[in-house]
């Protein structure tokens, strides 16, 4: 005689093992899927670095943004955050940019170290150059928040690159001594 109470028992449990299966398969797609989605995200950021017009504005940022903050009617036109002409300002190109990949890695959108391996002397170079900018309309806009996303993206560079640096012992080229961020020229 068949006792059903054991068959139904073996049903339940292979029940709950093809669902248990099936979960792991479906958390194994939803990882693909989310790496796929990164590395879209992450090769749109490299080429977003790469195109010409970007190349220029940091040009700008690197070479004349300097002398051109000691310049008041320039300064005047950066503190007025609203009525900036973007074709008169290349850096707010950089700034936005940084604005925006720091918020999709700080979201998890991208990943971060992928971004700092790629770009790690843009994102340190462009924020500091930049910081007296985004310092001025912090002040103008009494907003702290103002520029958040690149100001994360540049700590969180500067961290990695810092931390990376150590556990490779890397050394800097010139002096053979242990290399760290606050060397790059």
């Amino acid at each position: 005689m068949i006792d059903w109470s054991a068959v139904a028992a073996i049903g339940s449990i292979l029940s709950a093992a093809v669902i248990a299966v099936s979960a792991i398969l479906a958390l194994r797609q939803v990882r693909q899927l989310q790496r796929a989605t990164q590395l879209d995200g992450t090769m749109r950021v490299f080429a977003q670095f790469s195109d010409p017009e970007f190349i220029a504005a940091r040009k700008f940022v690197f070479h004349e943004l300097p002398n051109k903050l000691k310049d008041p009617a320039f300064v005047a036109e950066v503190k007025n955050y609203t009525h900036v002409d973007l074709a008169d300002h290349p850096e707010y190109r950089v700034l936005l940019f940084l604005q925006i990949v720091g918020s999709l890695v700080n979201d998890g959108l991208v990943s971060g170290p992928n971004v700092y391996r790629f770009a790690q002397y843009s994102i340190i170079k462009s924020w500091e150059i930049l910081e007296p900018v985004v310092r001025m309309q912090r002040i103008a806009t009494g907003n702290p928040y103002m520029w958040g996303g690149a100001d994360f993206l540049y700590e969180n560079a500067k961290r990695w690159l810092a931390q990376d640096a150590a556990r490779r012992n890397v050394v800097n080229p010139a002096t053979g001594a242990p290399w760290s961020p606050d060397q790059l020229r």
